[in-house]
């Protein structure tokens, strides 16, 4: 069985070819052209037929196509509603794929709901029935997943951690319009901000940056926590703290058994998670504190792995 998958990123999108088994067997990736969805779109079938001719596969050997995308998705109709990116709205995914294809079966789904499917098939899944999927990137996502089955919500939305309000006494701007949201304290982008920040603030900090050639950015304080920089552990400590509550509020209403997080930030989540532990002790009820904290074993391609498990589940 042949699986055509695709993950659209805000900065980059991969096009594969996989088994069953979450296998990839060819891919290619290459720059997303936010600019204009049809450019893109074009983009994508024109890479995808290139692997098909590479593979010498046919549009008949598919068990179908599925698309990983970024913003809020019909998953019924396979419609992209809104995307973070100009005239990126109400885009008719899975029919414009299919007609160019050929391919008859396309799903497609928003991208953390997609890391969790993924997650549910081919990583620890086998592990969890309840777990909530957690991306911690530009931005912070998330899906929630009981009994097996992904939570979807009354109108299809449920998950989105990023805008639990995590501060109240000096909140950060959020890209939704609100104040105080997770996603403005506990995401890549605000651990940027912070050790941008800190930089202008600490010339000893400054000062371990340049001196072992760092950028002031999310990979530069990590670098420096693990050399035990007091600075770059404290941002990271702020960073996790916050997590912590956002996680802490989704124990209390789930009982969750365990949180998966991806995205750029998990590659940290050893430094983070000691404040993670210590603000969910601080805001989960006692009953509800023990539970998993993992990284996902999935990596980088979590939403593309996501895109091939939406064939498979239905």
């Amino acid at each position: 069985m042949y699986i055509a998958a695709l993950d659209i990123g805000g900065t980059k999108t991969i096009v594969a070819i996989l088994d069953e088994n979450g296998g990839i067997l060819i891919q290619e990736s290459f720059p997303s052209i936010v600019e204009r969805y049809e450019t893109h779109l074009e983009l994508c079938v024109q890479a995808m037929k290139r692997l098909m001719h590479q593979t010498e596969l046919q549009a008949e050997d598919f068990a179908g196509l599925g698309v990983s995308l970024p913003g809020i998705v019909d998953n019924e109709k396979g419609i992209l509603l809104y995307a973070p990116y100009a005239n990126w709205k109400n885009v008719e995914v899975a029919g414009y794929l299919s007609k160019n294809l050929g391919i008859s079966r396309v799903r497609c789904e928003n991208d953390v709901n997609a890391c969790a499917i993924g997650e549910k098939r081919f990583g620890l899944g086998n592990n969890y029935t309840d777990f909530i999927w957690m991306t911690v990137s530009t931005g912070v996502g998330g899906a929630v997943v009981e009994g097996s089955k992904l939570v979807r919500g009354g109108l299809g939305f449920a998950g989105e951690l990023g805008h639990l309000k995590v501060e109240y006494k000096s909140p950060a701007h959020c890209p939704c319009g609100q104040y105080g949201c997770l996603e403005a304290h506990g995401s890549g982008t605000a651990l940027i901000r912070e050790t941008r920040k800190r930089r202008l603030t600490s010339p000893a900090f400054a000062k371990a940056l340049d001196e072992m050639g760092l950028k002031p950015d999310g990979a530069g304080c990590a670098a420096l926590a693990r050399a035990g920089n007091t600075d770059a552990l404290d941002i990271l400590n702020q960073i996790g703290t916050y997590l912590g509550r956002g996680i802490s509020y989704c124990i209390n209403i789930l009982n969750t058994q365990a949180v998966v997080i991806g995205g750029g930030v998990a590659a940290s989540l050893d430094l983070l998670l000691p404040s993670i532990r210590v603000s969910v002790q601080q805001n989960a009820f006692k009953q509800m504190q023990d539970i998993d904290i993992v990284k996902t074993p999935l990596g980088y391609e979590a939403a593309l792995l996501g895109a091939a498990a939406l064939v498979l589940e239905q």
